[in-house]
């Protein structure tokens, strides 16, 4: 716990540190923050943030969609459906409560992509 105080106060003396050199020492005429702020003024970096926005957005929109393609249930059952009756009614009794719970997740999924 003492390890972990005093670990604490070395990171808040080193931002303390950062912040002041980042707004009150002088490189040239302005801080550092007036530099970097007077770079964030031009117009090729306002046209960077806006070409990175752009960027974000259709990356975002993809990442949707797939997500989305992911997520929708498969077009053909596997081969489910054509398991003879016989062996279903054995398999009930091993698996039944499974059986049953992965209906209602179907049904729900079915009922939240209407």
């Amino acid at each position: 716990m003492i390890r972990r105080s005093i670990r604490l106060m070395w990171r808040g003396a080193i931002l303390a540190f950062l912040v002041y050199v980042l707004f009150f020492v002088q490189l040239g005429e302005r801080s550092a923050f007036q530099h970097v702020m007077r770079v964030v003024d031009t117009e090729e970096a306002q046209e960077l943030g806006r070409e990175v926005s752009a960027a974000t957005e259709r990356i975002t929109k993809e990442i949707g969609g797939q997500v989305h393609d992911v997520t929708q249930p498969p077009a053909q059952d596997a081969g489910a459906s054509q398991v003879p009756e016989a062996v279903s009614n054995q398999l009930q009794g091993v698996v039944g409560h499974s059986f049953e719970r992965a209906q209602r997740i179907e049904a729900a999924r079915e009922a939240q992509s209407q």
